[in-house]
């Protein structure tokens, strides 16, 4: 059955959680502007969803609901739903239907192992190429993720934290590697939305970040993501240990 929400007019998507329709946020102004073709229009609007965490881990997403209220055929919601599970936003059980993937220590772990690689290359190659302009951004970013962390803005946090970190990425100058990392870090994103991470131990890692870029430390930086990954991956498999029955 549906159960249209009350909310704000922003909701515009509905997905079947369990075996209940609920809500997802979509902006109107998002929903009027389709500039883009219309698979990609859709893509991009549950990808969202997931990416801000909008849609719960484990939702099941109901073609027809999110066809109705796109105002759009089941077919294009179809096949973008299909391309979604095939790059890794989604899940897709024949015969069942299609879920956000659910939370685990054990998929965060490979999404950072493949981070690890990559972006340890992606330091290599960028941080050799950093200017004062870019050390200084991160000094503003810094502080501007302090303010989000200590009033409780998650949403603003979350994008001022890939903000900072993507400044050394693009110094890479690659587009393949900023496109890989881009993938991982949206396939991570729903782990950092479920607030599971200590924002204080982040944000004093972030801290300690800038020292070591603007010293121009490879092995400095490496060290440090390394350890900053591995509290979100703690921080699931803590919170794993409490819903296990």
């Amino acid at each position: 059955m549906v159960i249209e929400s009350a909310g704000s007019a922003g909701y515009n998507i509905f997905v079947t959680v369990w075996e209940v329709q609920a809500p997802v946020p979509l902006s109107q102004e998002r929903r009027q502007a389709q500039p883009e073709a219309l698979l990609s229009y859709i893509e991009k609007q549950i990808k969202q969803s997931v990416v801000s965490g909008e849609l719960k881990p484990g939702a099941k997403l109901s073609p027809s609901a999110v066809a109705a209220n796109l105002g759009v055929s089941h077919i294009p919601v179809r096949e973008a739903l299909t391309s979604l599970a095939a790059s890794g936003y989604l899940e897709h059980k024949p015969r069942v239907g299609f879920f956000v993937r659910t939370l685990s220590s054990e998929d965060l772990a490979d999404i950072y192992h493949w981070r690890e690689i990559l972006e340890r290359e992606a330091f290599m190659m960028a941080i050799p190429e950093l200017t004062g302009d870019d050390i200084e951004e991160m000094r503003r970013l810094c502080g501007q993720m302090r303010k989000a962390a200590d009033s409780v803005q998650r949403r603003e946090y979350l994008h001022l934290n890939r903000q900072f970190h993507f400044i050394a990425f693009r110094r890479a100058s690659s587009d393949r590697l900023l496109r890989f990392l881009t993938y991982l870090w949206d396939a991570a994103a729903p782990y950092t939305f479920a607030g599971l991470v200590d924002a204080e131990k982040a944000q004093w890692d972030h801290e300690r970040m800038i020292s070591r870029f603007e010293a121009r430390d490879v092995d400095g930086i490496v060290e440090l993501m390394t350890h900053h990954r591995g509290l979100a991956v703690e921080a699931v498999a803590r919170w794993e240990a409490r819903e296990r029955p």
